[in-house]
């Protein structure tokens, strides 16, 4: 079975938003984010993370991305997947929810994983069996 990731981190900045995506190219998708700052100031991390198949981790985007829609959609263009006004604990909260909601196959990385960085991937990766 592919596996992908479900992520959530806060805004860097500290406004009360939070971006949630999907990925399987784990490294990459960090310094995608990492390029918009410079690592002395911080390091691109994914605060909350969850493991899954393709198409169970790509259903649970379609479904987060439903739930707050309102919020995505008052972020304005070019901002699909920043959720606004909610703080990542409560949408962590509804994440977990929806998995279980749905019975996704669908698991949490343990917290000593997290905040998931480019420091930590190579650990995180062996003991989730990812590529």
């Amino acid at each position: 079975m592919a596996k992908k990731g479900f992520y959530l981190f806060k805004d860097p900045l500290g406004t009360n938003a939070v971006k949630q995506g999907i990925t399987g190219s784990w490294e990459p998708r960090l310094g995608v984010y990492q390029n918009s700052y410079s690592r002395k100031s911080h390091t691109a991390c994914f605060n909350v993370v969850w493991v899954g198949g393709d198409t169970a981790i790509n259903e649970l985007e379609k479904v987060v991305k439903r739930e707050y829609n309102r919020d995505i959609e008052m972020s304005g263009w070019g901002h699909s997947e920043w959720i606004d006004n909610h703080s990542l604990e409560l949408i962590e909260a509804k994440v977990d929810e929806i998995i279980k909601g749905y019975c996704y196959k669908i698991v949490k990385v343990d917290q000593k994983f997290l905040p998931l960085t480019i420091d930590n991937m190579p650990e995180f990766k062996q003991h989730y069996g990812l590529k």
